[in-house]
């Protein structure tokens, strides 16, 4: 004879379950840096600001560049131009550097230079740390509010030389 386990245990089983899943869910939403970004190289992606996202968790901004994906220190040899997507800090920290939301969306449309860590793969996007905007102001928005105007420690390693 087949046996049944009461309705209340099932229930609370399923709402268990349900619970650890909901739980789980902000642990894989948020990504390391390292896996998305190769934070031992800089690049400078000079191009036109074309959209803001200024909202938690990162702030996220595209520039439309001729600079090619695979090897950004040059432009695409077909002169394609190529939509870079940059994720910078979060929200408030950004505005604790003194940037503010206008200072990137008052750029759209114009010519603007990112310096970022280059997203692993060859992918067209970047860890921005910060924004060269059209009137020669450079705003802060990614790691460099943690090591203010010196290198930041993946530079360290690096040949001045070269």
């Amino acid at each position: 004879m087949r046996r049944q386990l009461p309705v209340a245990i099932v229930t609370n089983l399923a709402l268990l379950v349900a619970t650890a899943l909901l739980l789980a869910i902000p642990v894989f939403a948020h990504h390391g840096f390292q896996f998305e970004f190769d934070g031992s190289k800089y690049i400078y992606i000079t191009g036109t600001l074309t959209k803001v996202e200024w909202e938690n968790p990162h702030i996220y901004f595209n520039v439309e560049s001729k600079m090619s994906p695979q090897d950004p220190t040059v432009s695409d040899p077909s002169g394609k131009v190529t939509s870079w997507r940059f994720e910078g800090s979060s929200v408030s920290l950004v505005q604790r550097t003194g940037t503010r939301r206008a200072d990137l969306v008052d750029s759209i449309g114009k010519t603007v230079t990112v310096r970022a860590c280059p997203g692993k793969g060859g992918l067209a996007k970047g860890a921005a740390e910060t924004v060269k905007v059209s009137d020669d102001k450079e705003v802060v928005v990614g790691r460099k509010r943690y090591y203010g105007e010196g290198p930041a420690p993946a530079d360290l390693d690096k040949d001045p030389e070269n």
